[in-house]
């Protein structure tokens, strides 16, 4: 026990309240200027770390999942991008065509997007895919991105952020059944504002000029603080 401890934390107790084991003997903590132990009133006093109190996480963890309605993923006769499919929350949307500037416009296709209600940024993203079908057809490994498409409140056109993540390992040729690939992202914080809707797209490359399908079960998470 230093000197401090005995002289400002015991010596309070006077003659009749020595330090003993620690404590003063009327049960005033040593060093602790008040029987309050998250005191921190005078210099050099340590805190108890019983007294600390947590920052209150602001975070939002969203879901998703293809559930009872596989996606489909489609390459083109050069490996890039075909249709990809939009993932909601247990079912998936097929068919969904890319722009060249990166951007889909749904009109009034059918979306699983959903919409933001309050201000944030997206920090993670994680994803997994697992093939349900086998295509003998694939001639080189295949490579599975999720990412996160934005559209301003009152647009229908969603724009392609930095919310993304590809898969690993690639979807090996010939693809069976069972492969997993999964990833978790790593990127700058992506902002969003009240009244932004949000898309997760899964879409497919590959390494050889041949169109390939792949068709699998989607699920992905992403956080949102």
């Amino acid at each position: 026990m230093s000197n401090f401890h005995r002289h400002h934390g015991c010596s309070r107790c006077g003659g009749r309240d020595r330090h003993h084991h620690g404590r003063c003997q009327n049960n005033i903590q040593c060093g602790t200027p008040t029987t309050n132990p998250c005191g921190l009133l005078g210099p050099f006093v340590a805190i108890n770390p019983d007294c600390v109190v947590q920052p209150r996480s602001t975070a939002s963890i969203i879901p998703f999942s293809s559930g009872t309605v596989p996606a489909v993923l489609v390459t083109t006769a050069l490996g890039l991008v075909g249709t990809t499919s939009a993932i909601g929350f247990g079912t998936s949307v097929p068919g969904i065509t890319i722009s060249a500037l990166n951007t889909i416009d749904l009109g009034v296709l059918p979306s699983e997007a959903f919409v933001v209600p309050r201000e944030g940024n997206i920090t993670a993203l994680s994803a997994s895919f697992i093939t349900t079908l086998a295509f003998a057809a694939a001639t080189g490994p295949t490579t599975i991105r999720a990412q996160i498409y934005r559209a301003p409140e009152g647009s229908t056109t969603f724009t392609a952020t930095g919310a993304f993540v590809d898969l690993a390992p690639p979807i090996p040729a010939p693809i069976a059944v069972g492969a997993v690939s999964t990833g978790n992202g790593s990127f700058a914080p992506v902002p969003v504002s009240v009244g932004d809707r949000l898309l997760l797209v899964f879409s497919a490359t590959t390494s050889t000029a041949v169109a390939v399908t792949v068709t699998g079960n989607a699920a992905a998470g992403i956080t949102i603080e």
